[in-house]
């Protein structure tokens, strides 16, 4: 998704928290890889003219937009509700040692000991086995961060977006989850 999309969601949210004549709904998440220049829908019991005679400046820059039902709007919302659901089952169920067998830890991992760790040899730093080990003596919550942001290579905000919690919340779970990683490989 491109980067202009993902301020117009944050953009979006923003709108559908303010009032509650319409919903926008992304298509572009509804329907990854879609074609042509319609990527929003606009979920409305107004027409379009009633639509753009009330809030036609909020919705400028999303056009062009398709106009859907309330009910469509509904059925778009839950599946993104899904979706957010099954991604946060998934990432609760890996098991750590699956890492173990094959799984290498990210360059992001890397660059984070490495600031982390100057005066460390980087090859002791980064034996990631003892770093895995480390990460199993966390708490569930914060080893579940930390495997998203090191493993699977997330940032703090898809992690954010993932739980339904702050990035700052994922900030300070991934900083504190580093502290005592560093503590407890005498870093």
């Amino acid at each position: 998704m491109e980067k202009n999309h993902e301020g117009k969601l944050v953009i979006a949210k923003k709108i559908n928290e303010s009032q509650d004549m319409f919903k926008l709904h992304s298509l572009e998440v509804q329907y990854p890889g879609i074609k042509g220049g319609v990527k929003w829908a606009v979920a409305t019991d107004l027409t379009r003219e009633e639509l753009e005679a009330s809030d036609g400046c909020e919705l400028q820059s999303f056009k062009p937009y398709i106009i859907i039902t309330p009910e469509q709007g509904e059925v778009f919302e839950e599946f993104e509700r899904m979706q957010k659901k099954l991604r946060m089952q998934d990432f609760r169920h890996t098991d750590m040692n699956a890492y173990e067998d094959g799984m290498e830890i990210s360059l992001r991992a890397t660059d984070y000991i490495h600031g982390l760790s100057r005066e460390v040899d980087s090859d002791e730093a980064l034996n990631a086995y003892l770093i895995r080990v480390a990460i199993k003596q966390l708490p569930e919550l914060l080893q579940r961060r930390l495997r998203m942001f090191f493993f699977h290579g997330l940032s703090e905000q898809e992690i954010a977006d993932i739980e339904g919690v702050s990035q700052p919340a994922v900030h300070y779970s991934i900083k504190s989850g580093i502290r005592q990683l560093r503590y407890m490989l005498d870093i």
